[in-house]
């Protein structure tokens, strides 16, 4: 009896086991993929960043050509302040995104007990 319980025990902690390391592997891959999304969000974030300059200048240059029209001049001067505001939203968040660490969120996500 004490000989099949003990098989019992070590085939029950060999399957634990095996899950725990499927569960790691896994748990790398994911980690792995999401370090990959977050570049590619911070590439596309750089390129939307440079887009907004360019799109601050050129409502600047329009800006500048309607001088002579008041109320088309206030127009595009509240659509540049506009533009401006949303670039230096998407240059904060570009730069949040940069600075992001999966490892990081994974170990804020988990309890405290839990975290060395």
């Amino acid at each position: 009896m004490d000989r099949i319980l003990t098989y019992l025990m070590a085939v029950v902690g060999g399957v634990a086991f095996l899950f725990m390391v499927k569960l790691m592997y896994d748990m790398t891959g994911h980690m792995a993929r999401m370090t990959d999304q977050v570049a590619v969000m911070s590439a596309d974030l750089g390129r939307m960043r440079g887009q907004m300059e360019t799109l601050v200048g050129q409502v600047g240059g329009i800006e500048s050509a309607v001088g002579h029209m008041p109320q088309l001049a206030a127009d595009v001067a509240g659509m540049r302040e506009s533009v401006a505001a949303m670039a230096g939203i998407i240059h904060r968040g570009g730069e949040q995104i940069e600075r992001l660490n999966p490892l990081e969120m994974m170990q804020q996500i988990m309890p405290p007990a839990q975290r060395r």
